[in-house]
C-alpha cells in the first residue's frame, strides 16, 4: 500500500518553494519534493503530494485567503500550473542543443503563453508529442492569465502545466 505522500525514500525527499495556480487561486507553499526536482515530483504517478506554509490568493470571488497553513495535501488533478521560487539546476538528462517554439497553452480558466523548448535534432512533428508524454510540461518565459478577472495576469521564467486540463496547445 502507498502513502499520500509518494512512498519516496526519506532521504531523497526536500522542501521546495513553489506557486501553484488552480483555478480559484494562486498558493504559494513548499512542496515536499523527490531527489531535490520539482519534475519528477509532479509527473510521478502518486495523485496527492505534501505542502506546508502554505498561503493563498483568491482568484475568483469566493475563494478564502490563506497566510501560513503550516501543512496540506493536495491533488495533483487540481493543479492548472506550478513552478519553483528558486530556479532549479539543469536536469542531468538535459541535451544541449536545444531550440524554442512559441506555445500557447490553453485551459477553461487559464492561458498560458510562452516558450517550449525542444532538442534541436528532433523533428518539428515530434513536437507536440514530446509535450505530451508527461502530465506535466515546462514552459519558459511564461505569462499566465486568468480568464474573466481584469489584472490577473502575471509573467514568470517557467512554470509546468496540466496536460490533462489542456483544452488546447498550439505551437508557432
Amino acid at each position: 500500500m502507498s502513502s499520500p505522500s509518494g512512498g519516496f525514500a526519506a532521504a531523497n525527499l526536500s522542501w521546495s518553494k513553489v506557486d501553484v495556480l488552480t483555478s480559484y487561486e494562486r498558493l504559494t507553499a513548499e512542496i515536499q519534493v523527490r531527489g531535490g526536482r520539482l519534475r519528477e515530483t509532479i509527473n510521478d504517478p502518486e495523485p496527492l503530494f505534501h505542502l506546508r506554509n502554505v498561503s493563498a490568493e483568491p482568484l475568483l470571488t469566493g475563494a478564502v485567503p490563506l497566510s501560513g497553513v503550516p501543512e496540506g495535501l493536495f491533488n495533483k488533478n487540481f493543479i492548472g500550473g506550478i513552478r519553483t521560487i528558486e530556479p532549479e539546476p539543469p536536469p542531468p538528462d538535459m541535451v544541449a542543443d536545444m531550440i524554442r517554439r512559441y506555445v500557447m497553452f490553453q485551459a477553461a480558466g487559464f492561458m498560458v503563453t510562452g516558450a517550449a523548448e525542444f532538442p534541436r535534432a528532433t523533428e518539428t512533428a515530434m513536437h507536440t508529442e514530446i509535450l505530451m508524454k508527461n502530465r506535466f510540461f515546462p514552459i519558459l518565459d511564461a505569462t499566465v492569465t486568468i480568464f474573466g478577472v481584469t489584472g490577473k495576469s502575471w509573467t514568470q521564467p517557467n512554470i509546468w502545466v496540466n496536460r490533462d486540463l489542456m483544452l488546447a496547445v498550439f505551437l508557432g
